[in-house]
């Protein structure tokens, strides 16, 4: 594989990826805009990197772990920023189990120096890593109406983060590394 940019995400169990898309069509059918990637919580992106040692290293990372329980218990807001001046992003956030903390952590034990630019919010050496799952782009002056679809809709609850996955950005999906259900010796 060439040098590209990538993201890894970490792929919910179906039930909460149904919940997920019934609030997206929810938000959608209410005028906003949502992503278009599949429900998840990016673990990384990295910026002109090498795909065969990214996959190498997802497929050795998910060797050492299981799948692991989360919660989706709240809901954040980042900020508008750069271009965007007028719209803000609504997230799910994972609670912040050590587990899963430790897992999102230790995926960056390498090949941090390529999280940048469009791994900038999930960067461990920037010091400001956003765990979350984006659910919708709303306008700044249309947060308070979005919330109240959201905090009615069901979405909150827990779930199973049951493997990761392998993209190009933008989105064309490279691999997918299913963790497995057991404990492993």
């Amino acid at each position: 594989m060439d040098k590209r940019n990538y993201v890894v995400i970490a792929r919910f169990d179906e039930k909460t990826d149904k919940r997920i898309i019934n609030l997206r069509n929810l938000l959608t059918d209410a005028g906003y805009t949502v992503p278009e990637w599949p429900p998840h919580i990016t673990i990384a992106a990295y910026e002109n990197f090498d795909g065969k040692l990214l996959c190498d290293w997802t497929s050795e990372f998910i060797s050492k772990h299981n799948r692991m329980k989360i919660a989706l218990l709240s809901v954040s807001v980042l900020p508008p920023g750069g271009d965007h001046t007028d719209t803000a992003v609504l997230c799910l956030d994972p609670a912040h189990a050590k587990t899963f903390v430790d897992f999102y952590y230790s995926f960056h034990a390498k090949y941090e120096e390529y999280c940048t630019g469009i791994g900038w919010l999930n960067s461990i050496s920037h010091g400001n890593p956003i765990i979350h799952a984006t659910i919708g782009i709303v306008k700044t002056n249309e947060i308070q109406k979005a919330l109240e679809m959201i905090m009615t809709s069901g979405v909150f609850g827990y779930t199973e983060i049951t493997a990761l996955e392998v993209y190009t950005y933008p989105m064309e999906l490279i691999q997918r590394f299913e963790l497995s259900e057991k404990a492993k010796g």
